[in-house]
């Protein structure tokens, strides 16, 4: 039995490797973000006020719905949350 093995898990999903690229960025950062919220302890209402985005984004977000969140919105999310946190 052969194996196929892919770099990436959306290397399987997609033959343009931009797209599959672009989609393990957009991955990356939403569990950045999702990691950040649990970390904080966040309920979905408080994350909306930092983030600066929609109750039904965040929810978006959690559930891990890629196509919704572009890599612009998500990093424009993580410059918010920076913004939030005391200088060191």
């Amino acid at each position: 039995m052969n194996s196929i093995s892919f770099s990436n898990a959306f290397d399987a999903v997609t033959d343009n490797i931009e797209e599959a690229k672009e989609l393990q960025v957009r991955a990356d950062l939403m569990i950045a973000l999702r990691d950040i919220l649990e970390d904080k302890g966040w309920k979905q209402a408080e994350a909306a006020e930092v983030f600066k985005l929609s109750q039904p984004q965040i929810s978006d977000l959690l559930q891990g719905k890629i196509d919704k969140l572009s890599i612009d919105l998500l990093m424009t999310c993580l410059h918010r949350y920076r913004c939030t946190q005391p200088a060191s």
